[in-house]
């Protein structure tokens, strides 16, 4: 196994390999895009030392970086966890110990606004019914409406159309 030196100098992509009892000396160069790896090994030995070989691994980094398509996030896309069909908005099931069979549900949306705080707002079934509640959390999600009264008052029961 590699091993990890104290006070090595972290570079990102760029892996140092140093193998005990191995003559196997040098800098591995790792990028993944699109599912695809990349990965280029720099020996010391063939570059003329342990700088030689890292100066040409950021190179090699560099180049390959460049040459690459950018990095695809999954932010604002749906994934498999997702059970309501909308990147955002999420069933809640409250229940209440105190009492036997209280349970709850609300739809829940939520987002990061621009000073990248977390903010989200929550629509019981109870109080506005399950399909006005989920027509309210993904108008809120889209809008990022944080404040529930201003919402209703903007986009009121006959404003808001079906999701």
């Amino acid at each position: 196994m590699p091993e990890a030196k104290q006070g090595e100098p972290q570079y990102k992509g760029i892996t140092r390999i140093d193998y005990q009892g191995i003559s196997t000396r040098g800098w591995m160069v790792r990028l993944t895009r699109q599912g695809k790896r990349q990965q280029h090994f720099f020996n010391d030995r063939q570059y003329g030392g342990k700088a030689a070989s890292l100066r040409a691994a950021k190179a090699c980094y560099s180049k390959l970086v460049k040459e690459s398509p950018q990095i695809q996030t999954a932010r604002g896309r749906k994934t498999h966890r997702n059970t309501t069909g909308k990147v955002g908005v999420h069933l809640v099931k409250n229940v209440d110990p105190r009492w036997k069979n209280a349970e709850s549900y609300a739809y829940c949306a939520s987002w990061i606004d621009t000073k990248g705080k977390r903010r989200k707002i929550s629509f019981a079934w109870n109080r506005y019914g399950k399909k006005h509640a989920w027509n309210l959390a993904c108008l809120a999600r889209e809008r990022q409406i944080s404040d529930r009264q201003r919402l209703i008052e903007l986009y009121g029961p006959k404003k808001i159309k079906d999701r």
